[in-house]
């Protein structure tokens, strides 16, 4: 006799995004991590028509910016801005509305980046959160609500001290309101008691600046001088030598980046278990042991060119007054 699956269903979820311009050269995986959470669903409006081979859980909607501009000014009843594409991520709360005619049929929407790779996300996104919250999550570059009318509208909700939906949606600025995550849309349903969930299971990694080093340092999750981050077959690892020299492996939902101008991978991500994910890019992994001279190259960052130069400077001036020189 067969078994019965007794399972209780999981909530549907669909991950909207809006990205103009080409896709990421590394979006294969991005893709192949998608098409490990098979009852997860992502739905990307974009300009880029290349042809791709997708997985059966992403789909991509034709679009333009002139046309997001129009769609979204109808729907809104006033003149949205989106003279440039950063701008979208003002409206990410609001997609549950924008869209609300691609997402009927889901019990939760969520908007995300691309710059991430996604783990076993159903591992931490337990059912009994889903059940508990209307909103999980609380960084611009992944969060999901519950999907229905009146937690759709919750980003139209006046709230002291926080900029309307009109102010942001107008706005030319990308950086003035934050209104996807902590100034915002976060603010917006404390105000109002509405609960949220957040919790640190998410490997967010430091953005990159012209004065910092490209090597991987985590926000609020513990930092190590020797670590490296993979995805193995489905799930998203953290791995570092442990104070007895052996490697822990730590499991996050996803991680995340940052917009780093990685290169495409040099193999098909498909036809692997796994890949390392590195300031370098992307490298075949099927989590075989990693020795020191591996933790040493995927630790040791990269000067960008002005860095570069300043560095080589600074040494120059240092020897010249017998100085220390910095670290290398």
């Amino acid at each position: 006799m067969p078994e019965l699956n007794t399972r209780p269903p999981r909530s549907s979820i669909c991950m909207v995004v809006c990205y103009i311009g080409k896709l990421p050269p590394y979006i294969d995986c991005v893709f192949r991590s998608c098409a490990s959470n098979p009852d997860i669903n992502w739905l990307i409006f974009t300009d880029d028509n290349t042809p791709r081979q997708l997985p059966p859980n992403v789909r991509l909607e034709p679009a333009t910016l002139a046309g997001l501009q129009k769609q979204f000014s109808q729907k809104i009843g006033f003149e949205a801005n989106l003279s440039h594409a950063r701008l979208l991520c003002h409206f990410k709360p609001a997609y549950g509305f924008l869209f609300e005619e691609f997402l009927t049929q889901f019990d939760f929407w969520g908007h995300c980046d691309l710059d991430m790779i996604f783990g076993d996300l159903r591992k931490f996104l337990r059912e009994d959160i889903l059940t508990a919250y209307p909103k999980i999550l609380c960084r611009g570059h992944f969060c999901l609500y519950r999907n229905t009318g009146e937690v759709n509208r919750y980003f139209m909700l006046s709230t002291p001290g926080v900029p309307t939906y009109r102010d942001a949606f107008q706005s030319g600025s990308t950086e003035a309101y934050g209104f996807d995550e902590w100034r915002g849309i976060y603010l917006i349903l404390r105000h109002h008691n509405i609960p949220q969930f957040h919790d640190e299971f998410i490997a967010d990694i430091v953005q990159p600046t012209r004065w910092r080093f490209t090597r991987f340092r985590g926000v609020a999750i513990p930092d190590h001088p020797e670590q490296v981050f993979y995805w193995h077959q489905g799930r998203v690892f953290h791995a570092y030598y442990n104070a007895d020299r052996g490697i822990n492996d730590d499991e996050y939902a996803y991680i995340h980046f940052q917009k780093r101008p990685l290169p495409a991978p040099a193999f098909d991500p498909f036809a692997v278990n796994g890949f390392l994910v590195t300031p370098d890019g992307f490298f075949p992994y099927n989590r075989e042991p990693l020795s020191d001279q591996d933790f040493a190259r995927y630790n040791r960052g990269r000067w960008r060119p002005r860095e570069q130069l300043m560095r080589r400077l600074g040494l120059a001036i240092g020897k010249r007054l017998g100085l220390v020189p910095w670290e290398s």
